[in-house]
């Protein structure tokens, strides 16, 4: 199997590709905020994300012999109203799974929107085989993108991270060439500030990797989705790993989550009262910061304040640094 599918929106609906295109300017693991700042933001998009999860999951597909157009569709859809900022904007304020029947109601059969609506609340129970590939490639997509992007792109160490939860993952931090291609990226990224080229080979080691996972836990094969392995995996990796060593420096060290939400996503929020969920699931991030300053509801300074600080192990732990 290839490194999967560049995918084009241009073949999805004219109205999802529109919808797609969006998010470019919406936040997958950094903010892409402010418009015009840091080049290197732009790798960590949603739009970044929803390809390698579409990726992943026609791979699958093409294994389990289920319809490519569904999967794609499927896997387009699972994070299409997501709001600028995402999960720094959307804690506490709006619930993207809850929202998303709403957001494609009328432009889709039933059965579509039944299975969207599954992929984005994770409730297995309602989806059928192609809902569960798009639902098992973007959890198994989370877990290395969310890893690799700390290494290459925020510049943490591997030996910052924990060894079990290394090995669960089955990425071999210490072979010369994994490292080698660890330090590839982060140059083309960091020094080269090369996006396009980082964006092409982070994909391609995300894909590889995660095909890696899935064969050697022996979830190629069977229905990880069915399988309490998979789930204890997904747990532990989420609870003992992420939350506890990834999200605190990329959430709050780099993107500043808290004062973002308190300087910008909640003044806009109140000043667009119940029409919120309407502008903010249109809306890039470059929209919202246009849309406050001229409102007036935070100076330039603020803003300007609230770029992420993807240089923040090197400036402020360079201890923990990885190059």
């Amino acid at each position: 199997m290839s490194n999967a599918s560049t995918v084009a929106p241009e073949i999805l609906p004219a109205w999802l590709t529109d919808a797609a295109r969006r998010l470019r300017g919406i936040t997958g693991f950094v903010t892409v905020h402010p418009n015009g700042g840091d080049p290197r933001t732009h790798a960590f998009s949603r739009y970044e994300h929803v390809t390698r999860v579409t990726s992943l999951a026609l791979s699958l597909s093409e294994d389990r012999g289920l319809s490519r157009d569904e999967t794609l569709l499927l896997s387009w859809l699972h994070d299409i109203n997501r709001w600028p900022f995402a999960h720094n904007a959307e804690r506490g304020n709006f619930e993207h799974a809850d929202h998303i029947e709403r957001f494609i109601a009328g432009r889709l059969p039933g059965p579509a929107v039944e299975q969207a609506v599954g992929v984005a609340r994770k409730e297995v129970s309602r989806l059928d085989q192609t809902g569960r590939t798009v639902l098992l490639a973007d959890i198994a997509t989370g877990f290395f993108e969310d890893t690799l992007f700390t290494i290459t792109g925020l510049n943490l160490s591997p030996s910052e991270l924990p060894s079990d939860a290394l090995e669960l993952l089955r990425l071999p931090v210490g072979d010369f060439f994994f490292l080698e291609e660890l330090e590839h990226l982060y140059t083309l990224l960091n020094l080269d500030k090369d996006v396009p080229r980082y964006t092409r080979d982070f994909n391609s080691l995300v894909f590889r990797s995660t095909r890696k996972f899935l064969a050697d836990h022996g979830f190629l094969d069977t229905d990880p989705l069915e399988n309490a392995r998979f789930w204890e995996i997904q747990s532990a990796l989420r609870a003992d790993y992420m939350e506890q060593k990834i999200f605190p420096l990329n959430n709050e060290k780099v993107c500043h989550g808290g004062a973002l939400r308190q300087a910008l996503v909640n003044v806009v929020v109140s000043r667009l009262g119940v029409q919120a969920d309407t502008f903010l699931t249109r809306w890039t991030e470059a929209d919202v910061v246009s849309y406050v300053l001229r409102e007036g509801l935070a100076s330039e300074e603020t803003v300007a304040a609230l770029a992420p600080t993807l240089d923040y192990v090197e400036r402020f732990e360079p201890g923990r640094r990885f190059m």
